[in-house]
């Protein structure tokens, strides 16, 4: 088994594939490895998915808490989540792309999804 201390910029991604990444929407997955290929290749950071909004590195989340939504919220603000807002279990904010397998690998996050945005265009029956 290779040493994690060898990958210090990705080791806790490496550390949260284990299982914690399946606390996380595919759409952070994918967000998040898109991410580590900009880091790792020196280009622009952009997200894929165009209902994924992405803005100064971040993405607006919901969070499913496990058990008490103040502590996912507490851990969430600790990994850098902005403008944390909270209504029964769910937790909703801005949060670093930089820091999702952290937030993967939390005890107190059951479920993470990116609040994607969606446009509907003007043409509906009878127009």
């Amino acid at each position: 088994m290779a040493s994690l201390t060898l990958l210090p910029r990705f080791g806790q991604a490496q550390a949260a594939n284990g299982g914690a990444m399946t606390k996380l929407a595919p759409e952070l997955q994918s967000l998040y490895e898109a991410y580590r290929a900009a880091v790792t290749t020196g280009t622009p950071f952009v997200s894929a998915n165009p209902l994924v909004r992405v803005a100064d590195g971040r993405v607006v989340i919901d969070a499913t808490a496990s058990g008490d939504v103040e502590v996912l919220k507490n851990d969430l603000v600790a990994l850098g989540l902005e403008h944390a807002a909270s209504a029964g279990r769910l937790v909703s904010g801005q949060f670093p792309v930089s820091a999702i397998p952290a937030m993967a690998a939390l005890p107190s996050l059951r479920f993470a999804r990116a609040a994607m945005s969606a446009t509907h265009g003007g043409g509906g029956p009878g127009r």
